[in-house]
Formats: C-alpha cells, structure tokens, sequence
C-alpha cells in the first residue's frame, strides 16, 4: 500500500512540477527529468502484478503515439519525455472507482487517453466560441482554423505570451491563412515582426489577426493522469 501511495504521489509531482515549467516557460529543462528518473524502480516493484503483454502493449502504444505526435510537431520534446516517465512508473494504478484495465497494466493508454480527451473538449469549446466569426475566413479552411486559433487585435498580440499568428500578412499588405505553426518558432520574433509592421503602417494595431496559442500538454497530462486515479476505466 505504502508502494502505490509513493507511486501516484511521486507521479502526480512530477507532473505538477513539470506542468508549472510547461506554462510558464513552454519547455522543461533535461536536468529535471533526470531528477525524477529514480520513479523507474516503481516497474521493478509491479510489473509480476499485472498482465505484461497488456502492459507492453499499453506502453509502446502511448509512448509511440506520443512521438508520433512530436515528429508532426505537434507536441515538444518534453511531452514525449512526461509520457515516458508517466508510463514507466505505472505499470498498474488501483483507481478510486473503476479499477479494470488500470489495475492489469493498461495505465499508459489510459492516461493517454484521459489526456487526448481533455484536450479535445477544450479544442471542441474553442470551435464553437469562433463559430460566429467563421464568416470572414476564407472557404475550406475554416474548421482547421477555428480548432486552433482565436482571433484577437494586434495590440493584445503585441502584449501576449506563446501566442503565433495565423494571419499572414504579405508585403502587399494583403492577408492569407495558414493552419499551424511549427513547435520551433519563436513567439518574440513574430511579435517583433508584427510591431514593425505596426510601425510601417501595413497593419493597424486595432486590426483583428488570427493566432493560436502553443498548447501546454504537460497540465492536460496531469489531467489525465487523475482522472485515471480517480475514475479508471472499465
């Protein structure tokens, strides 16, 4: 009992720790993975107590998924170092109300589940907040703007964190669209650029620009993670 306790409340530090990193700074330092890279022992102490090829499958699939999504950019490095972490450490969670899946060695996929979910409700939420201002994108785009970006003037862009334009304007002055952005860009080089065009006259600082903001992955981790402590899966 003493082992499970240390297990999800090291675990849930870990990912509270990391989550405070994640949204301030957007990145987490290696050294600090390192600090809690000792949670390993914690498979050494339960992998006889669940179904290893559950556990094996449950592992590679949330850990592969995970860099899947990295290598479309569209979660960073450390995301994919959290779910590592997060399914190495709990091979089995004995959650609070459903203890199925969780309890035989499926904690992985669960919490990557758990954790896609909570970011689809937020994405869902985000699509039907900018549905009445879908009318001034441009057709056969509009739903993969609206699920990522938010539209919002170039003077509160100017004052923003994490935040990278959609709107592109051209050296004409006139504006295009893209969809996404790179996991690499660099929020203050984009504010930089926008204010020099502020500056040139091209664009008004009260003008309506479409942005999306670089999601933090790591809190819907922890997220997901209590939500398979508490509710566990079937």
């Amino acid at each position: 009992m003493i082992w499970t306790f240390l297990q999800i409340s090291l675990t849930i530090v870990m990912l509270l720790h990391t989550s405070i990193l994640d949204l301030k700074y957007r990145e987490v330092d290696p050294k600090t993975w390192l600090l809690y890279s000792p949670l390993a022992v914690f498979l050494a102490l339960n992998w006889r107590q669940v179904i290893l090829p559950l556990y094996l499958y449950s592992f590679a699939t949330s850990v592969g998924v995970s860099y899947l999504f990295y290598r479309f950019s569209l979660i960073g490095g450390a995301d994919v170092i959290a779910m590592f972490l997060v399914a190495i450490s709990n091979p089995e969670v004995p959650s609070l109300i459903l203890r199925g899946l969780t309890l035989l060695g499926a904690e992985p996929i669960v919490v990557l589940l758990y954790t896609s979910l909570s970011i689809s409700v937020i994405t869902l939420y985000n699509v039907f907040r900018n549905l009445r201002l879908s009318k001034e994108l441009p057709k056969g785009s509009k739903f993969k703007i609206l699920v990522s970006g938010t539209r919002i003037k170039v003077r509160d862009f100017l004052k923003s964190k994490f935040m990278f334009p959609l709107t592109q304007v051209n050296e004409d002055g006139s504006l295009t669209f893209r969809y996404t952005f790179e996991i690499d860009e660099d929020d203050g080089e984009w504010r930089r650029f926008f204010s020099e065009l502020v500056r040139q006259g091209k664009i008004s600082e009260d003008s309506y620009i479409w942005v999306s903001w670089g999601v933090p992955v790591i809190p819907f981790m922890l997220l997901g993670y209590l939500i398979s402590v508490i509710l566990g899966f079937p």
